[in-house]
């Protein structure tokens, strides 16, 4: 199973990099069969499908087959839940954010998301009232545990999200 990191130059990607300081404005959990469940801004909910692999920073997790089908069983009872457009507006202060914990599993964004299918299995990055967790979060506390690989990815890739 992997989890990976991406952006693209649509506004929303840039302004959220510009906002979180993080060269990826998206994350989500792809299973060992090349499928991702995640919450997608565009179609308004959380969906399942199979993903292409350019432009993306790529973590390999070193979870056993129980955890992932854990994980994908959580997730897929997922999809349909709407998608948080609260979560990434500036401070919150213009549209305040309806959750009051990144756990809230009434509507999710994909960094929230990703980090509560780990959480699941053991692999808690983040304390229960912690706020929001953003793309940001998400990566450095992947980068630092100690249960994730990163994927190298050709240079001609690495230029492109940076």
């Amino acid at each position: 199973m992997k989890i990976k990191f991406s952006s693209n130059l649509l506004p929303f990607s840039i302004l959220c990099r510009l906002y979180t300081w993080s060269p990826a404005s998206h994350c989500e959990l792809v299973f060992s069969d090349g499928m991702s469940i995640y919450p997608a801004m565009e179609n308004g909910h959380i969906i399942m499908t199979r993903t292409d692999y350019r432009n993306e920073i790529h973590f390999e997790l070193n979870i056993t087959k129980r955890e992932e089908a854990a994980i994908r069983e959580w997730a897929y009872s997922q999809i349909g839940k709407p998608y948080d457009y609260t979560a990434l507006a500036p401070f919150n202060v213009l549209i305040p954010r309806t959750k009051k914990s990144w756990k809230d599993s009434k509507q999710w964004m994909c960094s929230e998301f990703a980090a509560y299918g780990l959480d699941l299995i053991g692999k808690n990055f983040f304390p229960d009232d912690f706020k929001k967790v953003k793309p940001s979060d998400l990566l450095d506390a992947v980068r630092a545990c100690n249960f994730a690989t990163e994927i190298p990815r050709p240079l001609k890739e690495q230029l492109c999200i940076q």
